[in-house]
């Protein structure tokens, strides 16, 4: 059942990702940081896509997806084409892991230490909080540079 909710979450909202990517006006509004604001809405793109390809993909999957957290911040101007692609590969590796991960495996310890040691299916949870929390972000920023 946890599965089930788990993916009707990260579908809805990484669909709502790029829908978000393709809503800007411009390419040149998704990277502008207006006064008051620390992060673009392709910042919080690239920083989105990195955590869950490395917290879903590579340590749960095994993908072998290299993180770069750096770069998800400091980039510029990557095409909004090149980041709905990121999009969609970041959505289908997501989907692909958490189907395949049994009952059992979401009540196993989370394998990286992170929120002290928390289930996988707990960390999973907050992973989907953590990417609605950006998503309002990005919203946000994509009205504001309108």
């Amino acid at each position: 059942m946890l599965t089930e909710i788990l993916i009707n979450l990260f579908e809805r909202d990484l669909s709502r990702l790029e829908d978000e990517i393709a809503a800007y006006e411009t390419e040149a509004a998704i990277w502008r940081v207006p006064q008051g604001i620390k992060n673009s809405g392709g910042n919080l793109c690239l920083h989105l896509c990195g955590n869950l390809q490395h917290f879903i993909g590579a340590i749960l999957g095994h993908t072998g997806y290299v993180r770069n957290r750096d770069l998800e911040f400091s980039s510029r101007d990557v095409p909004r084409e090149e980041l709905l692609v990121l999009v969609g590969t970041t959505r289908r590796t997501v989907l692909t892991v958490i189907l395949s991960l049994s009952a059992e495996d979401l009540e196993k310890i989370y394998p990286e230490k992170v929120l002290g040691e928390a289930s996988t299916g707990h960390f999973l949870v907050h992973l989907c909080t953590h990417l609605g929390y950006h998503l309002g972000q990005i919203n946000y920023h994509r009205r504001l540079t309108q």
